[in-house]
């Protein structure tokens, strides 16, 4: 990891995701870069794109400032809590999040972009992760990590990866490890199956000791949970666990809305404090 993208729109929640993309720029030696994005506006006569460009040079001047506030206020808080500091700056854009994003991470060389999950979808998965967030993800082709507004003090001691026994997964393992390693964290590999019997028994078995001889030197746990439904067995393993970060893949498209597909009191209780690390199988 060495440079990290982190939108912003100064709301609470982007002020979160903030918080913990200074966290681990510090704790990494990566820089951090916060981005806000202007959408441009709808212009159909001379008279008003000179309304918009003078409305686009005010908006980008007040963002200028805004971010630099915020970037001298992560730094002051990485020196006060006596850690070293990091590289940071800041850009404002005019385009669509995803797309700025997108190009950013293409072109520019960022290999880790943290941001907030706020979003005014009108679906449950928009309500909860946000469609920006959603965009986001679907996009790029780094690891995202999504922040709710109200997730815990970036203090991370507990991640679980979402595992379904796959070739993808030491990949994937590699980038949760590479991240807990910062925090000093442990890992538990939760796989949710709804088999039962000696055959399953014997393909879990093979894949962990697999796993145990390409990450032997990591603090990593295995946890099987027998539940008929993968992503209710999950939901469920998490709501009575101290964990605080779910790393999934990006490729388990069904599994991903299927898990997000809750009910808001549901999204009101533990997960609306767990940020979520998107993996991209095919990332470099």
């Amino acid at each position: 990891m060495k440079k990290i993208l982190c939108p912003v729109d100064f709301s609470k929640t982007s002020n979160k995701a903030a918080e913990y993309a200074a966290q681990i720029a510090q704790r990494t030696g990566a820089s951090l870069t916060l981005l806000h994005v202007i959408h441009l506006p709808m212009m159909d006569t001379t008279e008003s794109a000179l309304m918009a460009s003078q409305v686009l040079d005010e908006q980008r001047r007040i963002a200028g400032d805004k971010l630099h506030a915020m970037s001298l206020h992560l730094q002051n808080v990485s020196g006060q809590a006596g850690g070293p500091g990091f590289m940071s700056d800041s850009k404002v854009a005019e385009a669509f999040l995803a797309d700025a994003v997108e190009r950013m991470v293409q072109d520019e060389g960022y290999d880790f972009v943290v941001l907030g999950t706020t979003g005014g979808g009108n679906t449950l998965e928009e309500i909860l992760i946000g469609s920006n967030t959603e965009s986001v993800i679907s996009q790029v082709k780094c690891p995202v990590l999504a922040i709710p507004a109200n997730a815990t003090y970036p203090d991370i001691h507990r991640i679980v990866y979402a595992s379904d026994y796959q070739p993808e997964d030491f990949r994937a393992l590699r980038q949760v490890l590479d991240l807990a390693s910062v925090f000093q964290a442990e890992v538990e590999v939760v796989h949710i199956t709804s088999k039962a019997g000696a055959d399953a028994g014997r393909n879990a078995h093979e894949f962990i000791q697999r796993l145990r001889d390409e990450f032997g030197g990591f603090n990593l746990n295995f946890t099987e949970v027998e539940h008929e439904k993968e992503d209710v067995g999950l939901k469920d393993y998490l709501s009575r666990t101290n964990s605080n970060m779910l790393a999934i893949l990006k490729k388990r498209r069904s599994f991903f809305k299927n898990l997000f597909g809750m009910s808001l009191a549901e999204k009101l209780t533990y997960q609306a404090k767990l940020p979520l690390l998107v993996l991209h199988a095919d990332a470099d």
